[in-house]
């Protein structure tokens, strides 16, 4: 529950709730944000939806050394194992996310504003970048939104993080997230629709998922 407050509780009861997760404010004392008169009137607003980015979960345990003492390592479902970026894919989780916002905080519109993974790929002799993986990796997450919207979830949208390959923050371009291979080498920076690409263009034309 701690970690729940600081990771997440910390920016959504104060929207939905109009107040900061007692347990940690209690908990961090003095360290606590400092609030002024009518800060959380201003901020307790109605909003449009709620974006979601989910990429991993983690199995949290006790840990006087650590911060918050907790320490964490990736959960993983089975039969999957880590992303190139070195993340557990855990798919069940965010069925489970979407459930739990829904029950915390009533059904409010929620899109799924980032989500994907990178891996190792490389062009084929025939120009071809078969990322078999990454289509597995949002097959599994396409399928687990919807059984949570089969759960009235209020789901209205889901974008795949990324449409290309781009800059990822302290990663630069050793990352690659991208449905289209992009030749950072290249001046005209030559760009390679991967096959995730022709699946999820069939994907989104005929609003069904696959296996």
């Amino acid at each position: 529950k701690r970690i729940e407050d600081f990771i997440n509780n910390t920016f959504l009861h104060p929207i939905f709730l109009g107040s900061y997760p007692p347990d940690l404010m209690a908990w961090i004392g003095e360290m606590a944000p400092k609030i002024e008169a009518g800060d959380m009137a201003i901020i307790n607003q109605p909003i449009d939806f709620l974006g979601v980015n989910y990429y991993f979960s983690q199995l949290v345990h006790f840990d006087p050394h650590g911060l918050l003492k907790l320490r964490s390592e990736p959960k993983i479902d089975p039969g999957w194992g880590i992303t190139g970026k070195g993340w557990g894919i855990c798919p069940s989780e965010l069925t489970n996310l979407l459930l739990q916002l829904k029950d915390q905080y009533g059904n409010i519109a929620i899109y799924i504003t980032e989500n994907g993974t990178s891996l190792e790929e490389s062009i084929n002799d025939t120009g071809a970048i078969d990322d078999q993986g990454r289509i597995n990796y949002l097959r599994a997450h396409f399928q687990a939104a919807h059984r949570a919207i089969k759960s009235d979830v209020n789901l209205q949208g889901y974008y795949v993080w990324s449409l290309m390959d781009n800059f990822e923050w302290a990663e630069g371009y050793s990352l690659r997230f991208g449905l289209i291979h992009v030749d950072f080498k290249d001046p005209n920076r030559k760009r390679t629709p991967k096959a995730s690409y022709s699946w999820y263009r069939d994907v989104i034309t005929n609003n069904a998922v696959d296996g």
